[in-house]
């Protein structure tokens, strides 16, 4: 009976995954992903890019003047979180489970409201925001085919630097998740060779 490990490996140890449906603090989006599987299969590199857009903002503008709301911006945050996956029992089950540590990166922007000094009218103010944190991630996949997977994974983490507008604030609370499909993939098995008399042939091997 062939291992976890060797499932896993016979139908690839890279996966590049679509993420259409993500979401983060911020809102709603959508990325992309890549990981590498290492070693037996239990341990992966993970490495996933996505933005989310503050959808939720699109209507928290009051106009205390008119009586109506203006329409706010929809700011968007793009992220990445490398890091390490474990999984327990192996990745080359029909169904398998990690959990993970991650660094979390961001930039985009952020609104903020601004009331004038009669406090009878607010307007948006538009700033800069970065972060940086960790997070604990975990994740589950089904194996759709020898190649194709279906996955959800969530996270849940805390910033320790959060500037907006270019001014350290306190720490932000994060979270993420989201569903993604993945592809595996083997990776290049290429050879090539220099004319003899100049070099050896070489061997490259992804």
């Amino acid at each position: 009976m062939d291992s976890p490990a060797t499932k896993s490996d016979s139908s690839g140890q890279n996966t590049l995954s679509v993420i259409p449906f993500q979401f983060t603090e911020n809102g709603l989006g959508f990325g992309v992903a890549y990981e590498r599987r290492m070693g037996d299969g239990k341990f992966a590199f993970y490495v996933p890019a996505m933005v989310t857009f503050n959808v939720a903002n699109s209507n928290r503008i009051y106009d205390y003047n008119t009586g109506n709301y203006k329409t706010g911006r929809a700011n968007a945050m793009f992220y990445t979180m490398p890091g390490v996956k474990f999984y327990p029992a192996g990745s080359g089950h029909k169904v398998s489970y990690a959990v993970g540590l991650a660094f979390a990166a961001g930039s985009g922007q952020k609104s903020e409201n601004l009331v004038d000094l009669f406090g009878t009218n607010v307007t948006e103010q538009v700033l800069s925001h970065f972060i940086l944190g960790g997070m604990l991630q975990q994740s589950v996949a089904v194996k759709v085919s020898p190649r194709v997977s279906a996955g959800l994974e969530f996270g849940v983490g805390s910033t320790f630097i959060n500037n907006v507008g270019g001014a350290s604030q306190g720490n932000e609370f994060l979270i993420q998740g989201g569903a993604r499909i993945g592809y595996k993939f083997q990776g290049s098995n290429s050879k090539f060779q220099i004319p003899k008399g100049k070099f050896p042939i070489v061997n490259s091997r992804f």
